[in-house]
């Protein structure tokens, strides 16, 4: 029985875009007729596909992406306002995490909308609904599984338009109410978090985004610090927010993206913030983590900023840093679409390679990942797209972007060609191997309605290394940690992150795609803590997922 209770809202914000909207929701849909899996999905002239289901259908024709969102059991009407808001045109959102520690996958669904959040437990086919006793203030935005307090078991973090909620997780995969005991009295609109050690305690702490509050007369929280045992203390002093002010003349906080990432390779977690309006951010950890500093330069030039994606895509050793934007070159307001931010080292820091690498025209982006999704050694990039906006019908059916990498650091979209076809109202985005055939998948959170899910049916014969992390107590997922691979064609690195996607997150894991390489040569972790360690392993066999554990357990 469903149990995530929501209050319906009456909300009027000035978006990303411009324009407002209000409406209340009924009750949701819960049990929708599913998709009829033969009738050839949209291109089908037998059987006419639901309009609010369309996500759902599969294309005809052989295809390297495969829609299998019914055949997983995620194909559901989760009730569509016909009015949203311009705070419910925004979410959408997935967390996915083993939170009874089975060795399966759960799987968090938030729709926006005023719709209800649903708990799915993936049973090695589908995707099965999930009794749980989590009641929400009001509408959420996102939800996040994470260990606050190191008992070994995932929690439960709800960001909502009424605030953060905190559910500690039982042992037996349910939750009971922690906001009370974890010290977050965030009751105010809460849009993203992040997870990351920045002080090097040992334990996770967490960044929160406010986008668009529209309030100046109090300072809203961001950092947590963590005490190792559930327990946060406001630390929001230490970092340097940048505000906005829009044609309301409303001054405000619009990041809608965080992510903890050590772009200067110190060994300290900066964070790399996608702004709305003109203002993402660079903060760099200072002073041995107590402080972070604005290091944002003349090269971080993107107008609305809302995804991140952060990795190693030139394979130089360092991190670097594509943001999702709007892309409308010619009629007013004019916007100059995504950025692809190079790090060429600590004493160049970023520079702006979007045009070399072909990657601007993704007209109006939301979550973006980095991952190899033919495992040839180079990653390649996906984001979804589409918005609802008075005036500019064009992003209505907007498809969605895969920027595959052509090994020079140039990329080409093939969304259309290999079947990744998404013209829903894509935000949130997960990229991972769900059903570990060594092919990362895409999940994506539609706003408004249930996920589409892309299983990668790519058939070569590359390789890949699929790395889990077991890190302390305090930090079991490794949240922070340095990997890197060794094979004859040179390295490639991967830092285990929590919180990167807009309003997601997926499993710690770390795949490498590897090409022809049939043989890994080592591996080296950076663990990071008080006191950081490495560790190193040698002459691992490809085509294969393995555990790598902390040294001193």
């Amino acid at each position: 029985m469903q149990r995530f209770i929501f209050i319906s809202i009456l909300l009027l914000l000035t978006a990303c875009g411009g324009g407002g909207g209000g409406g209340s929701s009924p009750a949701p849909v819960n049990n929708p007729p599913p998709v009829d899996d033969d009738s050839g999905g949209n291109d089908s002239d037998d059987e006419e596909v639901d309009p609010a289901l369309a996500h759902c259908a599969t294309p005809t024709g052989d295809n390297t992406f495969t829609n299998v969102t019914t055949d997983l059991g995620l194909c559901y009407d989760a009730w569509e306002n016909d009015d949203p808001t311009e705070m419910e045109k925004t979410a959408g959102g997935l967390g996915m995490a083993d939170i009874d520690n089975d060795g399966m996958m759960e799987l968090y669904v938030a729709h926006g909308h005023s719709t209800l959040g649903r708990l799915f437990s993936y049973d090695g086919e589908t995707f099965v609904e999930r009794e749980t006793n989590i009641e929400l203030l009001g509408m959420d935005l996102a939800g996040y599984f994470v260990d606050i307090d190191a008992d070994g078991f995932k929690d439960f973090i709800s960001n909502q338009y009424e605030g953060v909620e905190v559910f500690k997780n039982d042992g037996n995969g349910d939750f009971e109410p922690w906001t009370d005991v974890s010290g977050i009295n965030q009751l105010r609109p809460t849009w993203s978090m992040a997870a990351g050690d920045y002080n090097l305690d040992g334990d996770l702490d967490l960044f929160f985004t406010h986008w668009g509050t529209g309030w100046t007369d109090y300072f809203a929280e961001y950092l947590w610090d963590n005490d190792g045992m559930g327990t946060f203390v406001d630390q929001t002093f230490r970092t340097p927010i940048a505000t906005a002010t829009t044609d309301t003349g409303i001054e405000s906080e619009y990041t809608f993206t965080p992510i903890f990432a050590d772009y200067n390779n110190d060994g300290y977690p900066d964070l790399l913030l996608a702004n709305d309006f003109g203002s993402s951010q660079v903060l760099v950890s200072v002073n041995n983590g107590n402080i972070f500093a604005d290091d944002t330069t003349e090269v971080i030039t993107d107008e609305n900023g809302m995804g991140n994606a952060v990795a190693d895509y030139d394979r130089d050793g360092d991190l670097d840093w594509f943001v999702t934007s709007i892309y409308r070159p010619e009629t007013p307001p004019v916007r100059n679409g995504n950025r692809l931010y190079r790090n060429n080292g600590v004493a160049a820091g970023f520079e702006d390679v979007t045009d070399e690498a072909g990657v601007r025209e993704g007209d109006w982006g939301w979550g973006a990942c980095f991952a190899d999704f033919d495992n040839d050694g180079h990653l390649d990039l996906f984001h979804t797209n589409g918005h609802q906006e008075p005036g500019q019908p064009e992003f209505e059916d907007d498809p969605s972007r895969l920027f595959m990498s052509n090994g020079d650091g140039t990329f080409t979209d093939r969304a259309t060609e290999l079947g990744l076809t998404h013209t829903a109202q894509g935000r949130g985005l997960i990229c991972t191997d769900y059903n570990t055939d060594g092919k990362i998948d895409v999940f994506i959170a539609n706003n408004g309605n249930s996920p589409t899910v892309f299983r990668n049916d790519h058939d070569n014969d590359n390789h890949f290394i699929g790395i889990d992390l077991i890190g302390i107590e305090q930090n079991l997922e490794a949240i922070g940690a340095r990997v890197t691979v060794r094979t004859a064609s040179g390295a490639q690195i991967g830092e285990v992150q929590l919180g990167n996607a807009y309003l997601s997150h997926g499993p710690a894991t770390l795949h490498f795609g590897l090409g022809q390489d049939d043989v890994i040569e080592n591996i080296d972790v950076w663990w990071p803590g008080s006191d950081p360690v490495t560790s190193r392993i040698e002459n691992v066999t490809v085509g294969q997922y393995i555990t790598i554990e902390h040294p001193t357990r």
